[in-house]
């Protein structure tokens, strides 16, 4: 309705009604009598009896209902008019939601926005009622229910359409009179702690016909037949393993959100790549949840982007200090919790503390297994679940089978709540103990055809499984320690993560002695092959232990100390290797296929002879095949090329072996395996007189060898791209990366390439004037290949006319110095002794 300048509806400013008279009008309209009007408004009964009458005159009122009708109309129409809120701040994002609401609305009359607290409702829903209020005739309404008690509901509602109670006449006839005749948005914000009031009221006047639409925030639906419950989603926020440069974070609302909030808490901050990996990292952190991240901003006074993610373990101290003008809910991060964990009943609140053991996403029965105790049983966690779910304190996530998270900032509360309640050690063996069955079940399941999805289930529960795993090595639990990196050696090894697994390997051991059991037994002959890779010396150690403490036990696990002692003594000491092995095929004998298969394919690397090594080889690859354990299948037939390659031979048959690995390992979904059939495509190439595209493929597939931990064949690239290097007459680039191969494999063992990298760093070093170190180095190649067995150093024999160079240039007897001083150091240590540069 049309105001006039006077502040007065523009039918009294027209009919010369005066402010006063307006004041008594509105009076009348509430039914009050004189003697009330006079001393509401602190005057005389006869002055109120003669602004009436004026009243009366002007209006054209017969009598005095008619004059109360008069005012009750006006007063409808000036509430209707009147302005919603306007926002002290800019809306960030949301321009998709806003569309969607808006076609919402025009197909359905009822649209509820839910969500966690925070999260933006009440900011959306104003802005969506503003932007678009020329679409609703009868205008928007607002009734904010936040500070209202249950039975004030009715009243909330009935100020906002602008109705006044009539003695007599039920309020909720009323209001359905009212709303029959009305086309206008009602806003009915903040619903939660009065859901079941607010939904009865407005379910009446939905019910009454007319064109009303109802436009709701709240944490949970109102759950009204019609309703459409649209879900707030945090703000867009960039991908961890997105770039982190200023310019390619911004256009993540999130980002956008905390930049312009900070800017405003702090003039003069600003957006660099600096503060850019800071700024990312926070939002992620807090979710992209609207409030969080302006709570953060307004903290910039005193900290800056890093030192705010630093204090993030403590937010709810940390974000407690809002606007003053904010409801007192919104003013902390704590009570914007606190508000919806109120509105919880007994058994909710037992299941939703619960729920903080979980570090990430979890599933119903990871739920059931974890929250079930006396107080809390399968049916009712099937029965709670949704309701929390309802009340956005907890989020579905995915399709298919549904899984579910909590906000990282809601996951803390809970996860506070849960210690504060002591119920937390209890809730973390169940947890540990639910997915330490998992992951043993997931072992099984990675030697078979399903494999694939094995691991893609185990790449998913991967937080709950270090969770575990933590757990077990923080309390002590040392079997179960150990079980679970025996559960989780080959998921590590396949998915790329051998330097998390090196880690807890260290960890566990650093825990107490391992106990002599079936169980201690297999996890260290598991963490054997997890050394391997980066420290060979430090596996066969941990072998011969494994070995030692399987002496008086079953023969299954003295057969899997074995294989580990056979399998990590190949760089170590040769000759343990085949009496290992075998040892270890007669344990496992018929009723261990799978395991029998591993110690073939161990026996293909290891055996002299290649013909029977290459026999191992295939009948390893054939057992797996059969088995559908594709990974494995890829593995052995990687490893037969390599035995062929470094042999020198360069056929087909090896290109066909590639060929399937390569297939398998695809299908498999394993990076490494296809990583490694690369590495056996540029050696394959090399060995063929192809160089360049040799050193191709091995550049394409160094950047994924280094991110996977795996220095063996980090070294294989680094050899031939230094090799290459060298032939292009490149000496700096061939020396830098034929120290980097050295350095890779001089701890994992890898005597072919070690041997091989340093002679041709040698002939680098001579190349570049360096007589000295290059006789050094050839010293170290002597040693190495000198002590490897005879399948496992390069059939090249050292190249002489490098060794006659050296002599002219040093004389035979600095020559023979400098060579015996570099046969009694370790790759290592003559790295260090010949440091890397332009010669003097």
């Amino acid at each position: 309705m049309r105001h006039h300048e006077a502040g007065l509806p523009d039918l009294l400013a027209r009919a010369g009604v005066t402010e006063r008279e307006a004041e008594i009008l509105w009076a009348v309209a509430e039914r009050l009598r004189n003697r009330e009007i006079a001393e509401r408004l602190h005057i005389s009964v006869r002055t109120v009896e003669s602004h009436i009458a004026a009243l009366l005159r002007k209006l054209g009122a017969p009598d005095r209902a008619a004059l109360a009708e008069t005012g009750m109309r006006l007063r409808r129409a000036d509430r209707a008019g009147t302005a919603l809120p306007t926002p002290l701040t800019s809306l960030v994002g949301r321009t998709g939601e806003t569309s969607e609401l808006v076609a919402l609305l025009g197909s359905h009359r009822l649209v509820t926005l839910i969500g966690p607290g925070g999260v933006g409702k009440t900011r959306l829903a104003l802005h969506v009622a503003t932007a678009h209020a020329e679409r609703f005739p009868g205008g928007v309404r607002l009734a904010d229910l936040a500070p209202v008690e249950p039975e004030s509901v009715g009243d909330t509602f009935a100020r906002a359409l602008g109705v006044v109670p009539e003695p007599g006449w039920p309020l909720r006839d009323i209001l359905r009179e009212v709303a029959a005749g009305t086309d206008c948005l009602l806003l009915a914000d903040n619903c939660e702690h009065v859901v079941a009031e607010a939904a009865e009221i407005v379910a009446d006047l939905l019910g009454a016909g007319g064109s009303l639409r109802v436009l709701a925030t709240s944490r949970e639906p109102l759950g009204i037949p019609g309703e459409v419950a649209y879900r707030v989603r945090t703000l867009h926020l960039p991908a961890p393993d997105a770039p982190e440069r200023a310019e390619d974070i911004v256009p993540y609302d999130a980002v956008r959100l905390f930049v312009d909030r900070a800017a405003a808490a702090s003039p003069g901050f600003a957006l660099t790549d600096a503060v850019a990996p800071a700024v990312a990292a926070l939002c992620r952190r807090l979710d992209g949840l609207p409030l969080a991240i302006e709570l953060a901003a307004s903290r910039l006074r005193t900290f800056g982007p890093t030192e705010l993610v630093e204090h993030l373990d403590r937010r709810f101290e940390l974000l407690s200090a809002g606007a003053r003008t904010a409801p007192p809910r919104h003013r902390t991060l704590r009570s914007t919790i606190d508000w919806s964990y109120r509105l919880l009943d007994g058994d909710e609140r037992a299941l939703f503390d619960r729920l903080g053991v979980f570090p990430a996403d979890f599933d119903l029965a990871a739920i059931a297994a974890t929250c079930d105790a006396e107080d809390l049983r399968g049916d009712a966690v099937i029965a709670l679940l949704p309701r929390l779910v309802d009340k956005s304190l907890v989020s579905p996530v995915g399709h298919g089978t549904r899984r579910y998270r909590l906000l990282e900032t809601i996951r803390a509360y809970a996860a506070q709540r849960l210690t504060d309640s002591g119920g937390e050690p209890a809730a973390r063996r169940r947890h540990a103990a639910h997915y330490l069955a998992f992951a043993e079940q997931a072992a099984e399941r990675l030697r078979t055809p399903d494999q694939r999805v094995w691991l893609d289930r185990m790449t998913t529960e991967h937080p709950n499984l270090r969770a575990a795993l933590a757990h077990g090595i923080s309390t002590g639990d040392v079997e179960s320690a150990w079980r679970m990196i025996a559960a989780l050696q080959r998921f590590w090894d396949v998915t790329g993560r051998r330097r998390e697994a090196h880690t807890w390997v260290r960890q566990a051991l650093a825990v107490a002695d391992p106990p002599a059991t079936p169980a201690v037994v297999a996890g260290l002959a598991e963490a054997c092959l997890i050394l391997d890779s980066r420290d060979a010396r430090a596996a066969f150690g941990l072998a011969r232990t494994a070995a030692s403490l399987a002496a008086g036990l079953d023969d299954l696990t003295r057969a899997r100390a074995a294989r580990a002692v056979g399998m990590s003594a190949a760089w170590i000491r040769p000759e343990l290797v085949a009496p290992a092995l075998q040892a270890a095929l007669a344990g496992f004998g018929d009723d261990h296929p799978w395991d029998s298969a591993l110690t073939m394919q161990g026996l293909a690397i290891t055996t002299a002879d290649l013909g029977r090594a290459l026999r191992w080889g295939r009948d390893s690859a054939a057992f797996f095949r059969r088995a559908g354990d594709q990974i494995c299948a890829a593995n052995t037939l990687y490893l037969m090329a390599q035995r062929s390659i470094s042999a020198g031979i360069a056929d087909d048959e090896v290109h066909g072996w590639l060929t399937e690995s390569r297939a398998l390992a695809e299908a498999a979904g394993s990076e490494a395996d296809m990583a490694h059939a690369t590495v056996g495509f540029g050696q394959l190439a090399w060995l063929r007189g192809d160089h360049a595209r040799a050193a191709e493929l091995m550049g394409e597939c160094l950047p994924i060898l280094r991110r996977l931990g795996d220095r063996r064949c980090t070294g294989r690239a680094l050899y031939i791209l230094g090799e290459r290097a060298h032939e292009k007459q490149e000496p700096a680039r061939a020396e830098e990366l034929l120290r980097a191969a050295v350095e890779a494999v001089a701890l994992a063992g890898q005597s072919f390439v070690l041997v091989s990298a340093l002679e041709a760093l040698a002939a680098v070093y001579a190349a570049r004037h360096r007589p000295r170190s290059a006789a050094v180095l050839l010293g170290t190649a002597h040693r190495a290949r000198e002590t490897a067995g005879a399948h496992l150093r390069p059939i090249r024999p050292p190249d002489p006319e490098l060794r006659h160079a050296l002599i002219r240039a040093l004389g035979a007897e600095s020559f023979d110095s400098a060579h015996s001083r570099g046969e009694h150091l370790s790759p290592a240590e003559a790295l260090r002794l010949v440091p890397s540069g332009e010669p003097a």
